[in-house]
């Protein structure tokens, strides 16, 4: 009877260890998983981006990296939103409606940036801005707040 006793008692621990094994395995897995996500996703920036007959409102200076720019319609004609820049030649994928809102994710490099709305005359009319991208902090320096 002992010996049937310790027989359930060795299965009874092989099993909790198989247990416990892949519980430890499933959370490796699902670390690599999240581990794996694209740095854009992680941590890109978002830039509000205003459109008006014939302006373009935005910052001047940017970080480089993943960046969002959400960019909004505030004018009474269609406008549309283009980058180009070192290793960039992106556009909307379809023009902004008035009062709508439209968004480009890019990742940025250190660099100058033609912005411009490349609808009809808009860019010559005045809808053109330059962007300058500097180099992103260090993780270090950003933890410690620095630049």
């Amino acid at each position: 009877m002992r010996r049937e006793s310790m027989r359930q008692a060795g299965a009874f621990a092989r099993r909790g260890f198989y247990v416990l094994a892949a519980i430890f395995f499933f959370g490796l897995t699902v670390t690599a998983a999240r581990s794996a996500e694209p740095e854009s996703e992680k941590t890109a920036a978002t830039v509000e981006v205003r459109l008006s007959e014939y302006a373009i409102e935005m910052p001047h200076t940017l970080a480089a990296g993943p960046t969002a720019f959400l960019v909004h319609n505030e004018g009474k004609k269609v406008h549309s939103f283009k980058i180009e820049g070192p290793g960039i030649d992106e556009i909307l994928s379809k023009p902004v409606q008035p009062k709508a809102t439209g968004e480009l994710k890019v990742t940025l490099q250190p660099g100058e940036y033609k912005i411009y709305c490349p609808v009809g005359s808009h860019e010559v009319k005045g809808m053109t801005t330059k962007l300058v991208v500097t180099a992103a902090p260090s993780p270090a320096h950003a933890a410690a707040g620095r630049p």
